[in-house]
């Protein structure tokens, strides 16, 4: 071999090494044009799944991309389209001496954090142009808005406006494939706080479950493989018996709902129909299973089912009555068919227990601001809202800092203002970039575009 290809073979050899040992995190996810370059921009090469991200390199999204990556900490991170990324520094230790500094350039993330912030909760720092951000194990949201954040929110206040006085419930939680099918036959995919109209039938996909709340603080949790459809509703918000009404059809599948204000107030006017039987309520918390005869399309259950196929229901709080059976707190019923008598159960089947979906009143929600419309004008600088854990912002300008938790957002400003907002903003709690802990890439769906964005109709690669 000659000495100039040895040369070269030991040079690579030594910069692929020297590559390895400023390893710092991976790409587990890139669609559209994800890049990676050196600071000073030199080195800029598209990265997809699987591609290493060295101590330094600068990772960028275009405007229509984003992509999902794992640092050494196991810290999983969503960069949002038109975001600059780096790893300034990381030991990705488990000792006390764990730390990291990130920085956030431009754009936006969605992270939740790995161990350094548990071993060293004052050694996990994001910087960006207006504050720094401290972090201890956590899962945040963290945007730096020019005027695109303004248009988002103005852009929610229009839809809003449109869909208010219409949408009778929003999904506030949910994982997996789950779409809404109109009486007009028009099939859409929805994500969290989508709206939920009158008429609307919703399918959850295998594997996916859905939380909904309703204008009267009603809630249902829908299991997988499940179609449920909002009949009726009827609330206008004051707390009196006239003109309320709720009928709602479990079509197949299984739900876990707990009443709201209208099975309070008014319980006759409150029914949950099957194919075989109606339920009715006393102010309740109760879990439905519905197969076989009792599906619109006769599907059996995936579960064992210690009678077969049928209607079955579980009371945890309150009292229902089936068909004509009156079914109370902690006993279950159940019904075979149109024609047959439903029956209480010895003993509650053992699925109602081993549901993976969650009961709906165990989600955290706040129902009054649920329907109301976006905030207004958002100004440039830097948000961040937490979904867990501690958050600390300090500005660079001034050194103010302030302390936030779980549910609670703040704004740092260019003028070194540091200030915790009344709620959540609507670009940020309303976001169609999934976290990178729920993210199910066959069950996406962002019609194409970002919310914020001008759609140019420029189709969107995906990076693998």
């Amino acid at each position: 071999m000659k000495p100039s290809l040895v040369m070269s073979f030991c040079c690579l050899i030594l910069t692929c090494a020297a590559a390895s040992a400023g390893e710092v995190g991976k790409v587990r996810y890139a669609r559209g044009a994800v890049t990676i370059q050196q600071p000073d921009g030199s080195g800029a090469r598209l990265i997809g799944k699987g591609g290493v991200i060295n101590k330094g390199e600068v990772v960028k999204t275009g405007s229509k991309s984003f992509a999902i990556i794992q640092l050494g900490d196991d810290t999983k991170m969503t960069l949002r389209p038109g975001s600059s990324f780096a790893v300034e520094n990381m030991n990705a230790k488990k000792t006390s001496k764990a730390s990291a500094l990130l920085r956030l350039f431009r754009g936006g993330l969605r992270a939740v954090t790995g161990f350094i912030s548990k071993f060293n909760p004052n050694g996990y720092k994001i910087r960006t142009s207006v504050a720094t951000i401290g972090i201890r194990g956590t899962k945040f949201d963290a945007r730096l808005c020019a005027d695109d954040c303004d248009r988002e929110n103005k852009k929610l206040q229009d839809q809003d406006k449109q869909d208010g006085a219409l949408a009778v419930a929003k999904v506030v939680f949910m994982r997996g494939d789950i779409k809404a099918e109109n009486f007009r036959d028009e099939l859409r995919s929805l994500k969290r706080l989508s709206p939920i109209f009158e008429g609307d039938t919703v399918i959850t996909g295998e594997g996916a479950y859905a939380v909904l709340v309703f204008r009267d603080k009603s809630r249902v949790t829908l299991q997988e493989l499940t179609s449920f459809r909002v009949d009726e509703l009827r609330y206008n918000g004051k707390k009196a018996e006239k003109g309320l009404s709720a009928l709602f059809s479990l079509l197949r599948g299984g739900l876990r709902t707990v009443t709201g204000l209208i099975g309070r107030l008014k319980p006759s006017a409150y029914r949950m129909r099957t194919s075989i039987a109606t339920i009715g309520i006393r102010g309740t918390g109760y879990d439905l299973l519905c197969s076989g005869e009792c599906a619109i399309d006769g599907s059996p259950s995936k579960r064992p089912m210690p009678r077969g196929d049928g209607l079955y229901s579980h009371v945890w709080d309150g009292k229902i009555v089936m068909g004509e059976l009156p079914v109370d707190t902690n006993e279950s019923g159940f019904k075979q068919s149109l024609q047959s008598r439903p029956v209480k159960l010895p003993e509650t089947p053992r699925f109602f227990y081993r549901n993976p979906a969650p009961r709906p009143d165990k989600i955290d929600v706040d129902e009054d601001k649920l329907f109301a419309n976006a905030s207004g004008d958002v100004e440039p600088g830097l948000y961040v809202s937490v979904k867990e854990g501690k958050v600390t912002i300090e500005s660079d300008r001034t050194g103010k800092q302030l302390t936030i938790t779980k549910g609670m957002a703040a704004f740092a400003g260019i003028a070194g203002q540091v200030a915790q907002l009344p709620a959540i903003p609507a670009f940020q709690a309303r976001d169609i970039f999934p976290t990178p802990d729920s993210f199910e890439p066959k069950a996406l769906n962002l019609s194409g575009s970002d919310v914020g964005a001008k759609d140019t109709g420029a189709s969107v690669c995906e990076v693998k």
